[in-house]
């Protein structure tokens, strides 16, 4: 039981880390009373520390020590069991599962363990497999060396892309390339471990950095892993700890508007499914699209040179483009007449609200779908916003093919063109999480265990690598002057630079609204503040080493029958996977 002055110190404590931009950890190397430990974290600040609990064989007096409180900040470390002796290999995995056993019956469920890159770590592998069916967290210490991820690579593919391993990424002398730190990434990195010895001390005497290591230590702070020093505790420790602080106070991490990052979402299916209003209460918030569309909407407006403008709003929502072209119209001071056409009823009540309160005869609400939409007369602009994070894969062509007889000859669609775009993607994080994903789309024709790698999902993915820029797969035009199918087929290859494990491909698109108005997600033109579109992710089950000078070679289809459009893929090089999403079976958007 805690008493009423160590209650105060853990709130003080929690007060102050709070107020620190990044986590915080030390590693001790050398045998260190545990109380000491203990005292030393809560001085220096750190959450987390790397303990060894057995000193000669004998457990720590644990249970006099560790409160709940404490517990919640050790990461146990445990012996190595790789050993090419069979029998000296026996005696170090009865030696692991003894203390772990141990540790776990005193509720340390969080453990670190020294990968050694040369060994053979197919028994390592083996006893970490056993222990999955339990609440275990297993991390390795990893050295950034040049051959090291490898090493990591091969011990991953065995234990079968796990959530319960981490990575504690090790800095040494040898610094690795922007390439090889960006594919780290892309694995489950928990921490950046720094030895005090790599630090020097600058003019004042205090500890820093290489300039080197201190570009990655701020991509680890991007990244928000944990920072641990390691080493022997120094006498001005507190120093090496206030310039990791120093350092993460001066890197601009901006707050994400909706915390979303690798979680799974399945796209949304408008045509199908009526979205609810709290859907469009979170699209209406972005600062950035509104307002490209106002722009588009007033150029397209003064290019017109008239009067008197007709503008058909397709799948009006709760109104914010009508809002953006009336806006528009009165920019360039001509008189509008605006359709805002609508088939959600969720919408439809807000819709007329704001035309009896505000718009008035400006505005005619019309309860329909765009594409069966008979309008009373012809209009020189048809907005909308029906782009997926594809581009076209919330139907946009399909709909807006049905609803350009709206137009006149000489009519203007908003947007005008959008592009889908595709690059590989390495992501431990994704391709396990897909492994677990339960959430198949109602689309699904198919009982296959494997169908939750035959659809897309949109995600944010921070923790990923791509090797590669993006490449265009697919485009489309609006108005056309003749209808004509929305079917497509491409290959696309990358060239690969450096080994990486591949689990799928990152989806992305760009839109040009009029003339050069654009919205983009794709990583080199990308509407910076822009949040209504996450990434799209295509996994592939079938998931493959791919070494630096291989091509990867991927076929992408958009199919379309009556009834649905759907996507099919498949990767031909540098292995050959099966199609996936044949024939629609596990995923479709319905017409």
């Amino acid at each position: 039981m805690m008493n009423d002055n160590n209650m105060s110190n853990i709130n003080r404590f929690s007060l102050i880390t709070s107020n620190i931009p990044v986590d915080l950890a030390f590693d001790f190397i050398s045998k260190t009373d545990l109380q000491q430990c203990l005292e030393y974290l809560t001085a220096w600040y750190c959450k987390i520390g790397c303990i060894q609990l057995f000193d000669n064989e004998k457990i720590l007096n644990l249970d006099t020590i560790l409160n709940e409180e404490f517990l919640k900040k050790v990461i146990a470390k445990l012996p190595t069991v790789d050993c090419d002796d069979y029998k000296l290999q026996n005696e170090m995995e009865n030696q692991f599962n003894q203390k772990l056993g141990i540790l776990y019956n005193f509720n340390i469920k969080k453990f670190l363990i020294d990968f050694k890159l040369q060994n053979n770590s197919a028994n390592l592998a083996r006893i970490v497999c056993k222990y999955l069916n339990k609440p275990i967290m297993f991390n390795f210490n990893i050295p950034t060396l040049e051959n090291a991820w490898d090493s990591w690579n091969t011990f991953r593919n065995m234990t079968g892309y796990s959530l319960q391993i981490g990575i504690i990424l090790c800095l040494t002398e040898y610094v690795p390339t922007h390439d090889e730190i960006n594919r780290w990434i892309g694995e489950p990195v928990r921490a950046l471990s720094i030895n005090t010895n790599l630090f020097n001390l600058n003019k004042k005497g205090y500890p820093v950095l290489n300039e080197d290591h201190e570009v990655i230590l701020k991509i680890a702070i991007q990244q928000k892993w944990v920072i641990i020093l390691s080493g022997k505790p120094l006498p001005n420790m507190r120093d090496y700890f206030y310039y990791i602080i120093f350092i993460a106070k001066n890197i601009n991490i901006p707050s994400p508007i909706l915390e979303c990052d690798d979680l799974l979402q399945l796209p949304l299916q408008p045509l199908r499914d009526n979205l609810m209003s709290c859907v469009y209460h979170v699209f209406e918030q972005d600062p950035v699209k509104y307002t490209q569309y106002q722009k588009a909407i007033h150029l397209a407006i003064i290019d017109k040179k008239v009067k008197n403008i007709v503008i058909a709003v397709i799948g009006a929502g709760r109104g914010p483009l009508v809002k953006a072209s009336l806006r528009a119209a009165d920019l360039a001071a001509v008189n509008v007449k605006i359709y805002a056409v609508e088939k959600n009823e969720n919408a439809i009540p807000t819709l007329l609200m704001y035309q009896k309160n505000i718009w008035g005869k400006s505005v005619d609400v019309v309860f329909s779908d765009g594409r069966e939409w008979d309008p009373p007369e012809k209009c020189d602009i048809m907005v909308s916003e029906l782009l997926g994070s594809f581009g076209d894969n919330e139907l946009s062509p399909e709909c807006l093919d049905g609803a350009q007889k709206c137009l006149k000859d000489d009519g203007i669609s908003i947007p005008c063109e959008y592009s889908s775009y595709l690059r590989p993607v390495m992501s431990h994080k994704l391709f396990s999480q897909t492994i677990n994903n339960k959430a198949i789309d109602e689309s699904c024709l198919s009982n296959s265990k494997d169908a939750a790698f035959e659809q897309s999902y949109i995600v944010l993915q921070p923790n990923s690598y791509k090797p590669t820029k993006t490449k265009k797969l697919f485009t489309f035009y609006h108005p056309k002057k003749t209808l004509e199918s929305n079917a497509r087929y491409k290959c696309l290859e990358f060239e690969i630079t450096l080994n990486m494990q591949l689990h799928g491909f990152s989806g992305y698109f760009d839109a040009v609204l009029y003339k050069n108005i654009k919205i983009s997600i794709e990583p080199l033109t990308e509407s910076i503040g822009m949040f209504s579109w996450f990434p799209v992710y295509f996994p592939i089950k079938d998931t493959m080493l791919v070494k630096s000078g291989n091509v990867i070679s991927v076929h992408f289809w958009r199919c379309c029958d009556e009834h649905k459009v759907w996507y099919e893929w498949c990767v031909s090089s540098p292995n050959q996977t099966p199609i996936y999403n044949c024939k629609g079976k596990s995923n479709s958007i319905r017409l």
